[in-house]
């Protein structure tokens, strides 16, 4: 095992993303760790370029597995493991204000020993079960604090892989949801969880888009309004409200300055389809 302690240790899948709109096709990297590394290489490009003993640089690891079809080694700053399953592939057709969910195929799961690092941070950003309860267990034993995204708790598909959720209550994941500190979902999957409930158990961080986020603490909710924004393609935009407020964690800041942070860092996805190339940080929000 690595003794060297991480600032943020991310895990989940690299995907394949097949983006659908007005009947285009758009091929892109996709995937969790693909946008939070983007975010964080920006980041630490500010911080090189900054004196400032406030611009350190995070120091980060990403845990995912792809396939030999993987098609996108050199748009990551790290390579994923390479397995013999192919990578987990997603079709996402927007109609309207709609999305509609397929996947064409899934990596195998990231397993407990896989996870090799302690860290002061631990995101899970799984995007559909890849990182599994007893893998949470083990990074909630190596990691000072833990974010997750419900997304890759309560996803399933059908036998026409089509994407449907569940209720996180009905799932083996439920029982592991207090080694988690933070728990992130948006409104369509707020649905399927009872959210004052869960927030007995984890703190929420329900996003709200335009609206901005809601913390919910033992029940107690904290709303935390954001400058709305044009949006093309919302894909990617919680995965950088999960990081960005996992930044403002390692930094120091209260519960409330970390969701503006965040709030700033998920609005920083939807400007264009698939993963911002730049991503130009600005000064007051780190």
């Amino acid at each position: 095992m690595d003794t060297c302690m991480l600032d943020i240790l991310i895990t989940g899948h690299c995907t394949h993303d097949i983006i659908v709109q007005e009947d285009k096709e758009f091929f892109r990297l996709g995937g969790p760790p693909s946008y939070i590394s983007r975010l964080l290489e920006s980041l630490n490009r500010e911080a090189k370029n900054k004196e400032k003993e406030s611009h350190t640089r995070v120091n980060y690891t990403i845990i995912s597995k792809v396939g030999p079809d993987f098609k996108y080694f050199s748009e990551l700053p790290q390579k994923p493991i390479l397995v013999t399953k192919p990578t987990t592939c997603f079709v996402n057709r927007y109609h309207s204000s709609e999305k509609i969910q397929e996947v064409r195929s899934i990596c195998e799961p990231i397993f407990p020993k896989d996870i090799q690092y302690k860290s002061k941070v631990g995101l899970i950003a799984g995007v559909i079960g890849e990182v599994l309860p007893e893998t949470i267990e083990k990074l909630s034993s190596l990691c000072q604090v833990i974010f997750c995204d419900v997304q890759g708790l309560i996803r399933k598909v059908d036998q026409l892989g089509r994407v449907y959720h569940v209720n996180l209550a009905s799932t083996e994941f439920y029982d592991v949801l207090p080694k988690i500190n933070f728990l992130r979902l948006n409104r369509l999957e707020s649905q399927f969880v009872k959210v004052k409930e869960v927030s007995r158990k984890t703190i929420v961080l329900l996003t709200k888009g335009k609206d901005g986020c809601s913390i919910i603490e033992r029940g107690k909710e904290l709303e935390v309004p954001t400058r709305p924004l044009p949006e093309r393609d919302p894909t990617g935009a919680g995965d950088l409200f999960l990081v960005g407020f996992a930044y403002g964690i390692l930094r120091g800041y209260s519960l409330e300055r970390c969701a503006q942070v965040a709030n700033y860092c998920g609005g920083l996805a939807v400007g264009r389809v698939g993963i911002p190339t730049k991503m130009k940080i600005r000064e007051s929000f780190v």
